[in-house]
């Protein structure tokens, strides 16, 4: 609240800064109070990390998520004046934190690890994941809307800057993120085993004899991050490609080897 009232004190630059101040501190605070708040929250502390992880990621959306309604109600109530002005930016501020943490909490624990899918007994010749490079283009993006929201490009650098914060920026996040948390290929001695997927993880278990052939798609830019697609494909001519792995020409040597 001292944030908020900062914002409306002061002109410009500093206006901004308490702004963004209040959209940060806001639903940080009320993820605070959820933790504390959860059944069983402080007991999980001293449990498993992952179901202390878990609480955290979905307190964090819902706060986000609650904030983000709050502020565009009473910013909507209150239109016109400097608050409700203030209020109406933060609540459009934090709609795509929210989608993307809400995304995060949806998917990030229900992905299964390659690795217990392997066959017992079988033995792991290479295990690829998810490169980080996948977030480079969603924050191009958002430093892309915030160029434009900062510069001197007048009503239109606003207005293209919100499409891209408000639309472009929560879809190629939402893309990396699902790639980053599904992608996977493994090899064994008998199976290839890939994850892959946007919104749900689809995984499969192709046995060695049945692959024709195992390939690498990548340009320019993937060559330079050491990222790139792998394709598979199988003796009924069905392909599978796992896009945003980390160095997939190491797996398709290993397989051809």
């Amino acid at each position: 609240m001292l944030a908020l009232l900062g914002a409306l004190l002061w002109r410009g630059s500093a206006s901004l800064g308490f702004l963004v101040a209040f959209v940060v501190l806001l639903p940080l605070t009320l993820t605070s109070a959820l933790v504390q708040w959860w059944p069983l929250g402080r007991e999980a502390r001293y449990g498993s990390r992952k179901i202390w992880l878990r609480h955290g990621i979905i307190a964090l959306g819902v706060s986000l998520g609650l904030c983000a309604a709050l502020t565009l109600v009473l910013g909507v109530a209150w239109s016109g004046s400097r608050v409700g002005n203030m209020l109406l930016v933060s609540g459009i501020a934090l709609l795509p934190p929210a989608a993307l943490v809400g995304l995060l909490a949806a998917i990030g624990f229900r992905a299964r690890k390659l690795e217990h899918l392997v066959d017992k007994g079988e033995r792991t010749e290479i295990a690829i994941s998810a490169h980080w490079t996948v977030f480079i283009v969603p924050l191009l993006v958002f430093v892309a809307a915030l160029v434009l929201a900062l510069g001197p490009f007048g009503t239109p650098g606003l207005a293209l800057a919100a499409a891209l914060y408000l639309i472009g920026l929560p879809g190629a996040a939402g893309q990396a993120l699902a790639r980053f948390i599904h992608s996977g290929a493994l090899l064994a001695d008998r199976h290839l085993y890939l994850s892959y997927g946007l919104l749900w993880q689809k995984t499969a278990s192709l046995h060695r004899d049945r692959i024709k052939a195992v390939g690498v798609k990548q340009n320019a830019w993937a060559r330079l991050l050491r990222q790139g697609k792998l394709s598979v494909v199988d003796d009924r001519g069905e392909s599978i490609v796992v896009a945003g792995l980390k160095n997939p020409g190491r797996l398709a040597r290993q397989f051809s080897a």
